[in-house]
């Protein structure tokens, strides 16, 4: 009986046999490729705490297969057997976070194409439009989301979450491959659930390094590569620097009752150095019921009170306010921000949420004289006339949410052809009486 032959390799010149088989643990089950018709299995409405979920270091891996939008597989153990380690991240179009991370991982591909395997898992939304978010419990839609015009609604097939993973790739540059959990999110519950992890596997099929959340503070991919490959690195981590809080949005923002209300601002670090920055709710009054968030680097859940993120040198990053509103009222909260390594450095802003009957119009309404222009749209939109309007809620024909324009023009660019409405906005708050236009 003729045996297969054990493939050779080169390494360093040298001939050597393989790399031996790696140990892995039983098959997760996912199957062969799906049906674009088959049913997504239904979401938990809220998932444990993120730092709570995952797969421990140590731990050999689970088997696997997933296929592309294509329908090519990615099969774990044939990828460890070509001798290379595996990264793997999980990802959603509509999780910002991973979105300000494809730079990391296009640049990881780049720098350790040759000795490592980076995958890309997409697995369920983190944050879609109208449904209710598996990691918050709520709908949790994001500002972030909102100003990119990415919403989308839970995908109910395979075949949808192929249509959203196009709809990304399409959009962003993307280095790495990336394949889709099954229909019954089996990666995405073995691994996560979490909505931007990544797993570092060796060659023996043993978990090297678990990230909750993709390089992030002190879970460092080049520095967890560098060290599994045997590289020179160089971990320790230095801050100093400074950093500067800009309000965006109003301190005092309206909104309908059971919505989520979103105060808006920036952190700049004008320095060269990587500052770090604790973020905490100083002072928090609201009506029962209601909840809030800090969105930063990351959505933290409502019950976390303190944060502490990387703002790196030379950047600017969006900071939100989420007020979850469940009835009319008004809610407040005082933020503080520190720099952990200089504690004179600080900041604190106020943000109020003022939450009106579902809509409701404001006062502000009175002998309102706008317009927009031009009417047929093209891939511009400009608000003309009462100064007051500082920005337009957008609907499609059947009053579904579209996006919400902040300031005074904006781009219509991606919005699909046909009947919409616009109805004005100050504050956040809906003052008038929408009007309609046709977008070409």
């Amino acid at each position: 009986m003729n045996k297969r032959p054990v493939p050779l390799m080169i390494v360093f010149g040298l001939v050597g046999f393989a790399p031996a088989q790696p140990t892995l643990l039983p098959f997760l089950g996912i199957g062969g490729l799906p049906s674009d018709t088959d049913p997504i299995c239904t979401l938990p409405n809220q998932t444990p705490s993120i730092t709570s979920c995952g797969r421990p270091e140590g731990e050999q891996a689970a088997d696997f297969t997933l296929y592309d939008k294509d329908g090519n597989a990615f099969h774990l153990e044939d990828a460890l057997l070509l001798g290379k380690p595996v990264l793997m991240i999980s990802a959603s179009y509509t999780c910002p976070v991973f979105r300000n991370k494809v730079a990391v991982i296009n640049d990881v591909v780049s720098l350790y194409g040759n000795q490592l395997t980076t995958i890309i898992v997409y697995t369920p939304e983190a944050h879609p439009y109208l449904d209710i978010s598996p990691y918050f419990g709520a709908v949790n839609t994001g500002q972030e989301n909102m100003n990119a015009g990415i919403l989308y609604e839970q995908p109910e097939t395979y075949g949808e979450r192929k249509a959203v993973l196009q709809d990304m790739l399409d959009s962003m540059q993307i280095a790495a491959p990336v394949y889709l959990d099954g229909p019954c999110n089996t990666w995405w519950n073995y691994y996560g659930p979490q909505p931007n992890n990544a797993y570092l596997i060796d060659t023996s099929g043993t978990i090297f390094r678990h990230h909750d959340w993709l390089h992030r503070n002190d879970d460092d991919i080049y520095c967890d590569i560098d060290s599994l490959l045997g590289l020179p690195t160089s971990c320790a981590q230095s801050f100093g620097g400074s950093f500067t809080v800009q309000m965006v949005s109003n301190d005092t923002i309206w909104g309908d009752a059971g919505t989520t209300i979103s105060g808006h601002a920036t952190l700049a670090n004008p320095t060269t150095e990587d500052c770090l920055v604790r973020i905490v709710k100083l002072q928090v009054n609201m009506p029962g019921g209601w909840t809030s968030s800090l969105c930063a680097d990351i959505c933290y859940l409502p019950d976390v009170d303190t944060a502490i993120m990387v703002l790196p040198a030379g950047s600017t990053m969006d900071f939100y306010y989420y007020f979850y509103t469940t009835s009319a009222g008004t809610g407040y909260t005082r933020v503080g921000f520190r720099n952990e390594n200089d504690f004179s450095n600080n900041a604190q802003r106020n943000f109020w949420a003022v939450a009106e009957p579902a809509n409701g119009i404001g006062e502000h309404a009175a002998g309102m004289s706008w317009s927009i222009a031009p009417n047929p749209v093209g891939d511009r939109f400009s608000i003309l006339g009462d100064g007051a309007i500082d920005g337009a809620l957008i609907t499609d024909a059947l009053g579904r949410p579209v996006t919400r324009v902040l300031g005074r023009s904006a781009d219509l660019s991606w919005v699909p052809a046909g009947l919409y409405c616009a109805a004005p906005l100050r504050s956040g708050r809906v003052v008038g009486p929408a009007i309609r236009f046709v977008k070409e």
